[in-house]
């Protein structure tokens, strides 16, 4: 085989661009499992958040002492 074989060309052309795309995800493959998390602990804080908005508050009690005598 001579480098001037058309189907070596095209296979390592392919390999050429394979490793572009890999390259190419593994860039933000990081930043997206990131923003994955964020999004997870911020829907779930928002849950939770709402469910305890749910409860009533517990009632009030206002106890009204007589002035002291003088």
């Amino acid at each position: 085989m001579s480098d001037s074989d058309p189907e070596r060309s095209l296979k390592l052309e392919l390999m050429r661009m394979d490793l572009n795309l890999k390259t190419k995800q593994a860039f933000w493959e990081t930043p997206r499992n990131i923003a994955i998390l964020l999004a997870t602990v911020g829907a779930l804080c928002t849950a939770l958040g709402f469910k305890l908005g749910q409860n009533q508050p517990p009632p009030v009690i206002v106890q009204v002492q007589p002035a002291p005598a003088h």
